[in-house]
């Protein structure tokens, strides 16, 4: 965005020059200068274009601070909701192990062994891409 209105506001300086090739006297604080008119246009665009520069280059850099500022705090819940998925996989095991033993009681039969825990497949791997690219 700040590129293309410094392009237009050089193009529109351009035209000025090629409009305006007429020179006049400037006066300023009890100094006098014959010059070009589109000197001081220049000087004045030269003053925008370094302000436009200016905010460009701070653009955002609150929303950059804050961010800085969250990362700690989003590993902690990240790690946090780690350690709560680990454990509800556990329990979950301890749960279907119970209710297997209870099952093999009543009806007299052994209690079949405990489910395998799942790997991970591709796609989770996947769609963990990006959590593990934000952490670095």
């Amino acid at each position: 965005m700040y590129l293309i209105a410094l392009i237009v506001l050089f193009v529109l300086l351009g035209v000025f020059a090629v409009q305006n090739p007429g020179t006049q006297d400037f006066s300023l604080l009890g100094y006098v200068w014959h010059m070009p008119l589109w000197v001081p246009t220049a000087v004045g665009m030269g003053l925008a274009s370094a302000l436009l520069v200016l905010q460009a280059g701070t653009a955002g850099l609150g929303s950059r601070f804050q961010q800085l500022g969250h990362a700690r705090e989003i590993d902690e819940h990240r790690g946090l909701i780690a350690d709560l998925r680990d454990e509800n996989a556990r329990l979950r095991e301890e749960v279907a192990a119970r209710r297997g033993e209870l099952s093999g009681l009543r009806s007299g039969a052994t209690p079949p062994a405990a489910p395998a825990v799942a790997r991970p497949s591709w796609r989770d791997s996947v769609r963990n891409w990006g959590g593990r690219l934000a952490n670095r």
